[in-house]
């Protein structure tokens, strides 16, 4: 019998990076959904990177997860739910609350690099 992927916790995940990246003043976060073309292996790579981009504390760029497209589902659910909701207001940023956040709350933007393609990769930043 094959084993099934963890799901990581999405919520979690998303308070844990929304935290770190604002503890050390990122204000880019990069999800990139690709294809990954081994010839051992195919499938899809969930990478997050975080990338600072300021005069006060320097430009810096740093992979912060990569896991499979099967792990990272639900990571990917939740982001689109609060992307629908904040298309839904018409806004550009949204707040998102929970108590796994120090702060209760965060606010963020969300901004598509690329869209889907025939291998279904994507790639999206959420602007802090």
């Amino acid at each position: 019998m094959a084993n099934k992927p963890e799901k990581v916790n999405a919520e979690e995940f998303l308070a844990m990076l929304l935290q770190y990246s604002r503890d050390n003043h990122y204000n880019h976060i990069v999800f990139s959904v690709r294809l990954n073309r081994n010839p051992a292996y195919t499938r899809q790579v969930l990478n997050v990177t975080l990338k600072r981009i300021s005069k006060k504390y320097g430009n810096d760029e740093r992979m912060y997860a990569s896991m499979t497209a099967d792990e990272g589902t639900q990571i990917l659910s939740l982001v689109n739910k609060l992307k629908e909701a904040m298309f839904a207001e018409s806004a550009e940023k949204i707040i998102w609350e929970t108590e796994l956040l120090t702060r209760t709350e965060q606010e963020f933007g969300y901004h598509q690099i690329r869209e889907r393609d025939q291998y279904n990769n994507l790639e999206f930043e959420i602007l802090l």
